[in-house]
């Protein structure tokens, strides 16, 4: 069952809740990047691999809308081309706001709020545009493609990352097991994931390619694993003892397996 939020809306595609709550700040989302970072498995680095998909060149206009807290550009820092010039767009200023502070007030970085469903932008101004990880928050998906389909310049590039439905099973088999909302792991990929992209993105765009990134998790630290879920506030709420619970089998599991194995089910998907 999916969760309603105090308004009655999903709050996975609640524009005020995501703006005000979700993403006020860029602490949740950090949070889940953490996580990621410190126990993924594979030894190459997500964004370096995302980054080399951009195939970037100097004087290139770029955009990324639902920028977050800026992660593929911060890791990759000192690989952008000095004359890159990056529009940085996200629905909440104080998620724009942790970009431009983690990126150190980069010259090559704009920073700004806005709605993708309603870019503020010239009919082909961009080679580049990044909507990693946020399209399956957008109200009118379809609306929101069409928009990044018109600032692209011909021959440019969408780049539109995103999670499959089997992405981190394990975690959502613990929750449903302690009575969270179990569903909503599969809400995102179900309004958009790798494998409903094509069609939608297909609706705007003659080539559409998904390329997965094949990834675990071996979490050996309860409490990295328990901020992650608490980052999902308003999403999943734990019931009364759940989280008490939740610590206790996570201990147990890392004590008997050494860590606690989820697998991740993501990957690129690009549009031109």
């Amino acid at each position: 069952m999916t969760k309603i939020g105090k308004n009655g809306m999903d709050p996975i595609s609640d524009q005020e809740y995501l703006k005000k709550e979700q993403y006020r700040q860029g602490d949740h989302l950090d949070a889940r990047i953490q996580l990621h970072r410190r126990f993924s498995v594979n030894p190459s680095n997500y964004f370096e691999w995302m980054y080399d998909l951009l195939d970037l060149r100097a004087g290139m206009p770029v955009m990324e809308v639902g920028c977050g807290t800026g992660e593929i550009w911060h890791t990759n820092q000192r690989r952008l081309p000095a004359e890159l010039q990056v529009t940085m767009l996200d629905l909440s200023t104080g998620m724009a706001g942790s970009a431009r502070a983690v990126l150190n007030s980069d010259a090559r970085f704009d920073f700004a709020a806005a709605d993708v469903q309603r870019l503020p932008f010239s009919t082909g101004q961009f080679e580049r545009v990044l909507a990693n990880y946020m399209l399956y928050h957008v109200p009118d998906i379809s609306l929101a493609v069409r928009e990044l389909r018109r600032v692209l310049a011909p021959g440019g590039r969408l780049c539109a990352a995103t999670n499959s439905a089997g992405h981190m099973q394990e975690l959502g088999d613990l929750m449903n097991r302690f009575g969270l909302m179990r569903s909503e792991l599969h809400d995102f990929a179900a309004r958009y994931g790798l494998e409903n992209a094509p069609a939608i993105l297909g609706e705007s765009f003659e080539h559409v390619e998904v390329i997965p990134f094949i990834d675990s998790l071996f979490v050996t630290e309860t409490r990295a694993l328990l901020d992650y879920i608490r980052s999902m506030v308003g999403i999943w709420d734990f019931p009364p003892g759940a989280q008490e619970e939740i610590t206790a089998w996570v201990n147990a599991e890392i004590q008997t397996n050494g860590g606690f194995t989820i697998h991740k089910a993501s990957g690129a998907v690009l549009a031109w």
